[in-house]
C-alpha cells in the first residue's frame, strides 16, 4: 500500500490539534498489517513530519505525533519485523476504547441537546474537545442521531416599543396567551386556530402573527364587545398593535409575539424546569407549533449563557482560525454584539487583513523572491492559521534549479554530482531523472526514470542499474516538500554518457604455479581481453575465454597482477568508431603449493581464565594455521583439500604466545579443527574437543560418621559427567569415580570412601564427550584436614552468689586449638556460636592431651543467662558437649 500524503494532509495534518488517537489514521497502517507494508508507510508518514515540520501551522500537530511516536515505536517495529500480534492487540483496545467513547459522547450530545434536536456550535465545539475528538467527527455523528447544529435564535428581551410595554397586563385581562390569540379571535378567552406559527419569514426569520388587514379585521372583532374592562383592555391593545404595525411594520408584530412566547418560558426557566418541560409547555399550553417550539426553547435556553456567536468568537480567535471567526462575526449585527466583542470583531478583522496583505504582497513578488514570497505566506499563517488563500498562493511559488550537474561512469553505474538549489524555504527537495536517447522534459516527463536518492538532501547520487551502452541523460528537478501541490523547477540536465558494464563477480584463484579465473561477462560486450603487467608495468596478454582464464607455468611465491577489461562494439556518444574497452577491474594474486594438513592438536584449559584454552600444533613450512570450531566431529576427514569459501564464515579468536595459541573464549563444549591455509586454498588437519568450563568450587564436608562428601556447582555447559579423583594423605590409595549429572542430584554430592576423621585431597573435573571424542575440562581441587575431637566438662564451686565455674578441656590425643572460650547465654536460648552469648573466659593456642587438660574459671555474677556452653577453634578440631544439664548456669 503506497502512502497518500494528500489523504493524510487532508485527515491529519489539515484537522490540527487534537491528533486522531487510532493508529490505522495517525501512521497510515495498511488495513491488513503486511509487515513490510508497515515498515515503508511508517517511514513515509516519518518523513513526511519532517518535510511538514517547517510549516508553522503544522508545528504543533507534528510535535504531538513525534511525541506520540516514542509510545507506538515498539509496537511498530516489531509488527515491521513480523510480530504483528501486539500491534494487533493495541488496535483491538483501542477500538474498543474508541467505541465506548463513541457512545458517551452520543450520550453527552443527546443529553446536551435535551430532546430538542438542536446543538449550538459552541456546544458541539466544547463536547468535541471534551472527548478528545475534532468538530467535523462530531458533525459527522449528528444525523445519525437525529441533531443539527444551529444558532439560537435572539429573542426581545423588552418589549419591541414602549406603547407595547403594557400590553402584557391587558392580554391577561382578556385571558389571552399571547397576540396571536388577540389577532384571530375577538372574544376574551379565545384561542388561535391550529399551531401558531412563529418562525416562517423570509430566511426563517420571526414570523408576524397578521398584516394590516389582520389587524383591522381583528379591531373591528373586539369592537364588538359591551364596554366594560374587557373592552377598555381590548381597545388599548389594538392601539399599541397599529402603533407598532405603523412604525416597526409587520416584523415589529413578529418581534411583539416572540416577547409574549418568550417570557413565560423564561419564568419557567428560572424556576429550573427542564428543557423537555418548557417544549411541552411551548407546544400544548402556548399552541406553538412543534419545530418553532423546539427553536424557541433552545433560544431561550441558551440566553442565559454568554451569547452563542460570541463565544465561538473568542474560541476561534484564541485558536488562530481569524476567518472563521470573521465570518462568525459578520453573521450578527454590530449592534448585537456587546462591547468587548465588538473590540475582539475588530481585531479579527484587523489581523485578518494583515494576513491578506502579506499573501498579497507574496503573490506580487517576482519569480526571483519566491524564498520571501514563502516567508511572508509563513508570516501570514502565523497570524491566521486557516487563510485558504495562502495555499493557493504557496502552490504558485517557483523553486530555484540546482546546478553543476555532471555524471560520470565507472563501469559499476553513473554517479551523478550537483549544486543544490539556493531554495531555503518550505524544505528543498531533489529528484533525480534519468532518461535515453534525450534529455528528460521535466518532473512529468513519463519517458524518465526515478532515482531514488540517499536522502531529499542529496547533492549526489550513483545510478546502480543505468542501461548499457547506450546514450544516458540525467536531470535534477526540486520542489518545496513542505508543499506537495508546489511547481518543479525546471531541470538542470546533463549529458550525454555512456554506462559501459565490467565484468562482475571475478574469482581469482591460485594454485601450485597457476592462476585461474572466472567472471561474469555483460551481455553486450564482444569480448574480454585480460593482461599480466609486471613490476615496470610492461603488459602480457593472456589468452582468456568468454568467461574466464587459465594460466600456468608461474612462479609459486611471486605476486602477479591482473586487468581484466571488457570490450564493446563501437558505441554512439564515446566519440569512436571503432571498438571500446572499458577501465578494467584489477586483482593480484600469489600462487603458491599446497599447504599441508596439522598433524596433531593438543588443548588444555589456561588456569584463572575460564573458557580460554591453549591449542599446540607444528606449524606447517607453508601457509597460515587457523582454527575453528563445530558443534560435533568436524564434516571432512583430515587432508581433504577445500576452498576458502566451503569454511564457516568466521574462525575462532586466538592470539599467539610463546608456548602455544590463546583461544577462546568458548562458551560450550567445541570440536577445534585447525586448518592450513595457503591462498585460496586450504587443507583440514587434526581436530580435538574442547571442554572449556571447570566444575566448582569444589567443597569437602563430614555429616558424622566415616566418609566425606564431595559437593561443587554443575554448569549445563559442563557435560554430563563429572570424574573424581581422592586421595588420603600418608596412604598410597587414590581412589577414582565418574559420576553422570542424575546419579549427583540423587546422592545429593559425590560420597568419598575416607577413614572416620581422616584427612582427604579431592579433584574434581567434567567429562564431555562429542561424536565418539572424549575430553576433560579444567580441574577443581580441595582439601579437607583430618578431624581431632576434644570434650570438656562444667565444674563449680562456691556458695549462691559467689560461684565460681571451671571449664576442663581435654582430649584424647595431642590437639592444636587457636582459641578456647566459655560463653554464657543472653537469655534462655541456647547458644549455637559464641556470637550468641557473652564470652565470660577465653584462651589462646593451647595444646590439649592425654594429662594436658586447660582450664577456664571465672566468678558467675548473677544475670539472665541461662546457658554455659564452650567453643573451640581450630583445623578440623570437633568439640563434644556434655549433657545439657550439666550447663544450666546456676
Amino acid at each position: 500500500m503506497a502512502f497518500d500524503e494528500a489523504r493524510y494532509r487532508r485527515e491529519v495534518l489539515d484537522a490540527g490539534l487534537p491528533v486522531p488517537e487510532d493508529l490505522r489514521i495517525r501512521y497510515q497502517l495498511p488495513p491488513d498489517l503486511d509487515p513490510d507494508g508497515i515498515a515503508d508507510v511508517v517511514t513515509a508518514v516519518r518523513a513526511c513530519w519532517r518535510r511538514h515540520r517547517t510549516r508553522l501551522k503544522y508545528r504543533p500537530v507534528v510535535e504531538e505525533l513525534e511525541a506520540g511516536y516514542l509510545l507506538h515505536a515498539p509496537l511498530l517495529r516489531a509488527a515491521a519485523d513480523g510480530d504483528t500480534a501486539p500491534l494487533r492487540e493495541a488496535l483491538g483496545t483501542q477500538e474498543q476504547r474508541s467505541r465506548a467513547e463513541r457512545e458517551r459522547l452520543h450520550d453527552a450530545l443527546l443529553e446536551a441537546a435535551g430532546g430538542l434536536g438542536l446543538l449550538a456550535e459552541t456546544t458541539a465545539w466544547d463536547l468535541a474537545t471534551a472527548h478528545g475528538v475534532g468538530p467535523d467527527q462530531v458533525r459527522r455523528m449528528l444525523p445519525d442521531l437525529g441533531l443539527r447544529i444551529a444558532d439560537p435564535d435572539r429573542l426581545p428581551r423588552t418589549p419591541p416599543h414602549p406603547a407595547y410595554g403594557r400590553c402584557a397586563g391587558h392580554l391577561q385581562v382578556l385571558r389571552l396567551r399571547h397576540l396571536a390569540d388577540f389577532l384571530a379571535t375577538g372574544t376574551p378567552g379565545g384561542r388561535a386556530d391550529g399551531p401558531v406559527r412563529v418562525f416562517g419569514g423570509p430566511g426563517g426569520g420571526p414570523a408576524a402573527p397578521a398584516d394590516e388587514a389582520g389587524v383591522q379585521a381583528a379591531a373591528r372583532r373586539w369592537a364588538r364587545l359591551p364596554h366594560g374592562a374587557a373592552h377598555t383592555a381590548a381597545q388599548a391593545v389594538v392601539a399599541a398593535v397599529r402603533v407598532v404595525l405603523s412604525e416597526q411594520g409587520e416584523a415589529g408584530l413578529a418581534q411583539a409575539l416572540l416577547y409574549d412566547l418568550a417570557e413565560p418560558l423564561r419564568r419557567r426557566r428560572a424556576a429550573r424546569a427542564t428543557p423537555a418541560t418548557l417544549l411541552d409547555h411551548a407546544v400544548r399550553e402556548l399552541s406553538v407549533a412543534e419545530e418553532d417550539a423546539r427553536r424557541l426553547v433552545f433560544a431561550v435556553l441558551h440566553e442565559t449563557d454568554e451569547d452563542p456567536a460570541v463565544r465561538r468568537l473568542r474560541q476561534l480567535a484564541a485558536d488562530g482560525r481569524l476567518a472563521e471567526a470573521a465570518s462568525v462575526a459578520d453573521r450578527v449585527p454590530e449592534d448585537m454584539l456587546p462591547e468587548e466583542a465588538r473590540e475582539l470583531a475588530g481585531h479579527v478583522r484587523a489581523r485578518l487583513a494583515e494576513a491578506r496583505a502579506l499573501v498579497e504582497q507574496a503573490r506580487r513578488l517576482p519569480s526571483a523572491a519566491s524564498d520571501r514570497a514563502w516567508e511572508l505566506l509563513e508570516r501570514a499563517e502565523e497570524t491566521v492559521r486557516d487563510l485558504p488563500e495562502a495555499d493557493a498562493v504557496r502552490r504558485t511559488l517557483p523553486v530555484p534549479p540546482a546546478t553543476g550537474v555532471t555524471a560520470d561512469a565507472d563501469g559499476t553505474g553513473v554517479t551523478v554530482r550537483w549544486q543544490p538549489s539556493p531554495a531555503t524555504t518550505g524544505s528543498p527537495e531533489h529528484i533525480l531523472l534519468r532518461t535515453t536517447s534525450r534529455p528528460p522534459r521535466d518532473a512529468g516527463d513519463a519517458a524518465a526514470t526515478r532515482i531514488a536518492l540517499p536522502s531529499a538532501h542529496a547533492t549526489s547520487c550513483t545510478d546502480p542499474t543505468p542501461p548499457p551502452c547506450v546514450p544516458l541523460y540525467y536531470a535534477v528537478v526540486v520542489r518545496r516538500a513542505a508543499e506537495p501541490g508546489s511547481p518543479y523547477s525546471p531541470p538542470a540536465v546533463c549529458g550525454p554518457v555512456v554506462h559501459l558494464p565490467e565484468v562482475s563477480a571475478v574469482r581469482v584463484t591460485a594454485g601450485d604455479g597457476e592462476v585461474r579465473a572466472g567472471w561474469t561477462c555483460p551481455a553486450p560486450a564482444r569480448t574480454v581481453e585480460v593482461h599480466r603487467v609486471g613490476p615496470d608495468g610492461t603488459e602480457t596478454p593472456v589468452p582468456a575465454r568468454r568467461d574466464g582464464f587459465t594460466e600456468r607455468g608461474l612462479d609459486n611465491g611471486t605476486a602477479y597482477r591482473y586487468r581484466i577489461r571488457a570490450v564493446y562494439d563501437a558505441v554512439a556518444g564515446t566519440g569512436g568508431d571503432g571498438p571500446v574497452r572499458t577501465a578494467g577491474v584489477w586483482h593480484t594474486v600469489t600462487p603458491l603449493t599446497a599447504p599441508e594438513p596439522v598433524a596433531r592438536l593438543e588443548l588444555e584449559p589456561v588456569p584463572g581464565a575460564p573458557g580460554t584454552l591453549r591449542a599446540r600444533c607444528p606449524e606447517p613450512a607453508l601457509g597460515v594455521v587457523r582454527l575453528y570450531g563445530f558443534d560435533g566431529p568436524p564434516p571432512w576427514p583430515a587432508g581433504t583439500r577445500l576452498r576458502l569459501a566451503e569454511l564457516p564464515a568466521r574462525p575462532l579468536p586466538t592470539r599467539r604466545e610463546p608456548d602455544g595459541r590463546r583461544v577462546g573464549p568458548l562458551s560450550r563444549p567445541t570440536v577445534v579443527l585447525a586448518v592450513t591455509q595457503a591462498g585460496e586454498h586450504c587443507v583440514v588437519g587434526a581436530h580435538a574437543l574442547a571442554c572449556p568450563h571447570p566444575l566448582g568450587p569444589l567443597v569437602l564436608s563430614r555429616h558424622g560418621g566415616p566418609g566425606a562428601t564431595a559437593v561443587f556447582d554443575w554448569p549445563s555447559g559442563a557435560g554430563e559427567e563429572a570424574e573424581v579423583v581422592w586421595r588420603v594423605p600418608g596412604t598410597d590409595g587414590t581412589g577414582r569415580r565418574v559420576i553422570t549429572r542424575a546419579g549427583y542430584r540423587a546422592e545429593g554430592g559425590v560420597r568419598l570412601p575416607v577413614p572416620d576423621g581422616a584427612a582427604v585431597e579431592a579433584e574434581v573435573r567434567p567429562v564431555v564427550t562429542v561424536g565418539g571424542l572424549r575430553a576433560h575440562g579444567p580441574v577443581a581441587r580441595a582439601a579437607l584436614p583430618a578431624r581431632a575431637e576434644a570434650a570438656y566438662r562444667i565444674v563449680r564451686s562456691g556458695l549462691p552468689g559467689r560461684r565460681t565455674v571451671t571449664a576442663v578441656f581435654t582430649a584424647p590425643a595431642d590437639t592444636h586449638a587457636r582459641r578456647l572460650l566459655l560463653v554464657r547465654s543472653h537469655g534462655p536460648v541456647w547458644p549455637l556460636e559464641p556470637g550468641d552469648g557473652e564470652i565470660l573466659a577465653q584462651a589462646a593456642d593451647v595444646t590439649l592431651g592425654p594429662g594436658h587438660d586447660v582450664r577456664l574459671s571465672v566468678r558467675l555474677g548473677r544475670g539472665p543467662g541461662r546457658w554455659l556452653r564452650c567453643f573451640a577453634e581450630g583445623d578440623g578440631l570437633v568439640l563434644r558437649d556434655p549433657p545439657h544439664s550439666t550447663l544450666l548456669a546456676r
